[in-house]
């Protein structure tokens, strides 16, 4: 049994794009929403909310890879930390994160919001075609 891939935002408008290609290529998909949905055909349902901090450690159990395409106009710095926090201690060995071209220099609230997101990573950042090297922070 191979350990299922984590999409937070799978139900999103890129989450829905996502989930379907892993299932056509043999994945297992453990979505984290906040909504209930219906567990079926390779793809479970954890419900929980990233922002309040619920539902976080039954969704990451297991996972060994993490999608992270939840977001939103306010809170994904702190959700993310959140997410981060769970995931180090679970020894998750993936995660990917999606961020948008420009969050280090277009002075947006929602631009700040991603680029205080990408802060708790300590790999690269992927913005777009261009990657960002690593931050010095370890996880903590």
């Amino acid at each position: 049994m191979t350990s299922p891939i984590l999409l937070t935002g799978g139900t999103g408008t890129l989450g829905r794009l996502v989930v379907p290609r892993l299932r056509d290529a043999g994945c297992d998909v453990r979505v984290l929403s906040r909504r209930n949905h219906e567990s079926g055909d390779g793809i479970e349902y954890v419900t929980g909310d990233l922002l309040k901090g619920e539902g976080i450690e039954p969704a990451v159990y297991g996972a060994e890879i993490i999608l992270h395409l939840a977001g939103g106009p306010k809170g994904d710095d702190e959700a993310t930390r959140n997410l981060v926090r769970v995931a180090s201690r679970a020894g998750v060995q993936h995660l990917v994160y999606i961020s948008v071209i420009g969050a280090d220099r277009v002075p947006l609230g929602y631009f700040r919001s991603k680029l205080g997101a990408e802060r708790p990573w300590p790999t690269p950042t992927c913005r777009g075609r261009r990657c960002v090297p690593p931050n010095s922070m370890t996880w903590s």
